[in-house]
């Protein structure tokens, strides 16, 4: 037990090390209970608010009549969903999901703002959060120097787990400072709560991010095949029951919320074991063991996040840009479909769906 308590904790503390290319450990967010933390790195933003907050939702998704062509979103993420800058530089913010988010919403002619912070679930459940982050192309959401949450009309919010604590449930205490023993699931339920309270019927989703890579690594970046198909392999396995679990105990704690459940990691571990994109070299992907994605990682997150979020297929004529690897390029429509595929068919023991449920 303590051989293993040891390797879980050299884990932890690796993985906090590849975090701090975020500032994670300076951030002015609260840091007692998961230690680590995002830190903001474009706190300048031209954010407006509009009045618009419906999100239209229907019962079922459809690749021809999107569930809403509006998303106004708050989003309690971590590098995982920004990073931000990246160890290689990009042109503008191509390591982030809300830049590309912002690229395909344009091209399809929706509305798209948002507004987030860095952060673990404890950090986040230190109420009101605050506007941290500012892009290129994507559309501030909400400005909390001078507006209260309620005011910015947020019809979404995105929420992130950290990626190194699957190793026990959701509903044990964090390991480490934890005085008030908060778990990932009280944690969650707090900042639901609130947000409920701000605006109510507010579409909740879990972004289910990519496992640390740190323990699958013998001799750190880049893995090898096999070190790369055991960590797939736990990513579509024991990583990916954690978080069944976790949202499957938050809906039965909130059932009157809409909470739902996007397999980002889990898809893009099949995009690129089962499919053509098998072919990209590991270090056009990640930058480092945490780990940290390279444009083209962000690019396919972002793509299963917009699917999730709006209930509809990316545009057919986006034309994918050159920051992105050439066999995501070559193989846009085919990884569309792919991933369609999965949504759809991503749905608990009774046939509903985990990401496009009311």
């Amino acid at each position: 037990m303590q051989t293993h308590t040891l390797i879980i904790l050299t884990f932890f503390w690796l993985f906090l090390l590849g975090c701090s290319t975020d500032g994670e450990l300076e951030s002015a967010l609260n840091t007692d209970d998961e230690i680590a933390v995002d830190n903001t790195e474009n706190d300048a933003t031209e954010e407006t608010s509009d009045d618009s907050g419906d999100t239209n939702d229907t019962d079922n998704s459809s690749s021809g009549n999107p569930l809403t062509t509006n998303l106004r979103t708050f989003i309690f993420g971590h590098s995982l969903i920004v990073h931000d800058p990246p160890l290689i530089a990009t042109p503008s913010n191509e390591t982030t999901v809300p830049h590309w988010m912002a690229e395909l919403s344009t091209a399809a002619g929706f509305d798209y703002a948002i507004s987030g912070q860095y952060g673990f679930l404890p950090q986040h459940a230190n109420l009101p959060p605050i506007a941290q982050w500012g892009f290129d192309r994507a559309e501030g959401a909400w400005d909390s120097d001078v507006q209260s949450f309620a005011d910015a009309n947020f019809n979404s919010i995105l929420l992130t787990a950290g990626n190194f604590i699957q190793y026990q449930s959701a509903s044990m205490p964090y390991d480490g400072d934890n005085p008030n023993n908060a778990t990932p699931i009280s944690a969650t339920l707090e900042i639901l709560d609130w947000v409920e309270q701000q605006e109510p019927g507010t579409s909740i989703y879990i972004y289910e991010n990519w496992p640390d890579m740190a323990g699958f690594l013998n001799n750190g970046v880049p893995a090898s095949t096999t070190e790369f198909a055991a960590y797939n392999d736990y990513t579509l396995g024991d990583f990916h029951n954690w978080w069944l679990n976790y949202h499957d105990t938050i809906r039965t704690q909130r059932p009157d919320l809409n909470v739902k459940m996007i397999p980002i990691g889990p898809i893009i571990s099949k995009l690129l074991t089962e499919t053509n994109l098998s072919g990209i070299p590991f270090s056009e992907l990640y930058e480092d063991d945490a780990p940290h994605g390279r444009p083209t990682l962000y690019f396919l997150a972002s793509l299963i996040t917009y699917m999730g979020m709006y209930g509809v297929e990316t545009p057919s004529d986006y034309q994918v840009p050159d920051t992105v690897h050439v066999l995501v390029q070559d193989n846009y429509g085919t990884i569309v479909d792919s991933i369609w595929d999965e949504l759809e068919n991503f749905n608990d023991v009774e046939g509903n769906s985990y990401v496009f449920n009311n």
